[in-house]
C-alpha cells in the first residue's frame, strides 16, 4: 500500500466555515499537510448554515445540516460544551446532531471507499465512528483534543470514552496530560501523544509597525487571543492588571481579540477595575490578521482558569502561535499547558485563578525585556523541534498505514 492510495474520513464537531474562520484551524492544517503527502483527506463536519460539499484546499468538505438553520447553534461560536451551558435548551439538539452527524456518516461509506475514519473528539464522534465500525467494517481512529477528555466526568460518560478508546484501532492524544485525564483507571491501550502544530511561517512573518504607530514608544502590550468564556480567565487578567502600581499601570495596553458570552461582562469589568481606557476588545479577527497583533505584542497572557473542566486547555493554539510569533508567553499551570511551557525556560507559569501570582508575574516580565526576548527565542527553537506541521503529520500517515495494512488480512504484511 502506498500513501498515496490512503483515502481518510475526518469526523469532527468543529471545522473552518471559511478562509478567514478559525474554529479548530488546526485540523484544516493537518488535512492539508496530510494531502502534501498524498493523503485523500475528506471532512464530515455540521454546517453553520447550509449544508453540501465542496472542495477547500484539495480537501474535500461534506457539511450536515440538523435542526433549521436559523436554530442551529449547538456547535461553533463558544463551542459545543460552553454553549450547552449557556443555553441548556441546546441538548434538545444533541439528540438531532447526532444523527444527522450518523446518517450523513453512513451514506458516505455506502458511496465511496475509505481506508479508516479519523474522529476528532472521543465525543461525540467516537460514538457514530464505532457504529460504522460494525455496519461498515471501516477501521476508526480516534483523537483526544482535550476538552473531551476533562469535561464531562459523569460515571456513563467516562464509561463511554473508555468504551470507544478500547475499540478503537488506535487513539492519539495532544499532550500527555489530556492522555492521563483519559486513561486514569482504564485498561485502555497506550496512547500515541501527537500533538497539533502552527503555521510557523505565516506567525514569523507578523509586522507590528501598524498597530503600534498609535502607542507612545515606551507603552507595552498585553495581548489575549481566545474565545470570551469564563474559562478561559480573561477577567483575571484584568483584575491583575488593576493590582499592578500605578507607574507600570500606566505605560501598558491590553489587546483582547475574541468573542464569546463573557464579553460584556469583561467591558464592564474593565471599567469596574479602573482599567477601561488601558483595554481594546477588538472582537472576533481572521486568522490571517492575527500575526500582526502577534508581533506587535509584548507578552501574550494565556490565564485559562481552573474551574468547570470542560474548558480545560488540552493544548493552547494562541501558545504555539506566540512561539511562532517569537513573543513571550505568560501562561497559567492548567491541563497541557504545563508540558507545552516550561517555566522560566520558554515561559512563565502561574497558578490558575490567581490574579496576584498573575499580576506578580506581569511586573517582572514588564520591567524585563532581555528576560522576554530569552524565552520567546527558547520557545521558538523548541517550536520548531517539536510542532512542525510536515513532521506531524507524517506520524499521523504512519498510523493510518499500519491501522489500514492490519485491518485487512490480505495486506497485513504491507508496512513490514
Amino acid at each position: 500500500m502506498t500513501q498515496s492510495s490512503l483515502k481518510v474520513l475526518f469526523l469532527t464537531s468543529s471545522y473552518p466555515r471559511s478562509e478567514q474562520d478559525t474554529a479548530s484551524i488546526f485540523l484544516r492544517y493537518l488535512a492539508e499537510h496530510l494531502t502534501e503527502l498524498g493523503v485523500a483527506v475528506h471532512v464530515l463536519a455540521p454546517a453553520a448554515e447550509h449544508g453540501g460539499t465542496s472542495v477547500e484546499n484539495k480537501i474535500v468538505v461534506h457539511r450536515f445540516r440538523y435542526f433549521p438553520k436559523s436554530w442551529q447553534t449547538l456547535a461553533y461560536h463558544s463551542g459545543i460544551m460552553p454553549n450547552l451551558r449557556r443555553s441548556p435548551w441546546l441538548w434538545l439538539q444533541v439528540p438531532f446532531f447526532l444523527v444527522a452527524m450518523a446518517g450523513t456518516l453512513f451514506r458516505l461509506l455506502y458511496e465511496e471507499r475509505f481506508d479508516l475514519i479519523h474522529a476528532h473528539w472521543i465525543l461525540p464522534q467516537g460514538l457514530p465512528a464505532l457504529l460504522a465500525n460494525v455496519l461498515f467494517r471501516v477501521p476508526v481512529v480516534v483523537t483526544a483534543h482535550g476538552t473531551d477528555a476533562f469535561a464531562l466526568r459523569g460515571k456513563f460518560a467516562t464509561f463511554l470514552k473508555h468504551f470507544i478508546i478500547q475499540r478503537s484501532a488506535r487513539w492519539t492524544a495532544n499532550t500527555r496530560e489530556t492522555a492521563r485525564a483519559l486513561d486514569a483507571h482504564s485498561k485502555a491501550p497506550e496512547p500515541k501523544i501527537v500533538p497539533m502544530g502552527v503555521d510557523k511561517a505565516l506567525f514569523a512573518q507578523g509586522k507590528p509597525d501598524l498597530l503600534r504607530r498609535e502607542l507612545d514608544e515606551n507603552e507595552t502590550v498585553l495581548l489575549f487571543v481566545g474565545r470570551l468564556i469564563e474559562q478561559k480567565g480573561c477577567y483575571n487578567l484584568l483584575h491583575a492588571m488593576s493590582l499592578l502600581s500605578p507607574v507600570i499601570r500606566g505605560r501598558i495596553r491590553l489587546w483582547v481579540i475574541g468573542d464569546g458570552d463573557q464579553k460584556a461582562p469583561l467591558q464592564k469589568a474593565a471599567v469596574t477595575f479602573g482599567i477601561r481606557e488601558k483595554v481594546t476588545f477588538f472582537g472576533a479577527l481572521s486568522h490571517h490578521c492575527l500575526p500582526d497583533f502577534y508581533a506587535a505584542a509584548d507578552i501574550v497572557v494565556v490565564p485559562s482558569s481552573q474551574g468547570n473542566s470542560d474548558a480545560t486547555e488540552g493544548q493552547s493554539v494562541v501558545v504555539l502561535e506566540a512561539f511562532a510569533a517569537q513573543t513571550c508567553v505568560l501562561a497559567t499551570r492548567v491541563g497541557g499547558i504545563t508540558s507545552m511551557v516550561r517555566d522560566g525556560i520558554t515561559g512563565v507559569l502561574v497558578e490558575p485563578n490567581s490574579p496576584s501570582a498573575l499580576g506578580q508575574a506581569l511586573e517582572i516580565l514588564l520591567s524585563n525585556p532581555g528576560l522576554r526576548t530569552r524565552l520567546a527565542e527558547t520557545a521558538f527553537a523548541e517550536l520548531k523541534a517539536c510542532y512542525s506541521w510536515s513532521h506531524i503529520a507524517e506520524e499521523f500517515v504512519q498510523i493510518y498505514r499500519q491501522v489500514s495494512c492490519s485491518s485487512d488480512p490480505l495486506i497485513a504484511s504491507c508496512h513490514k
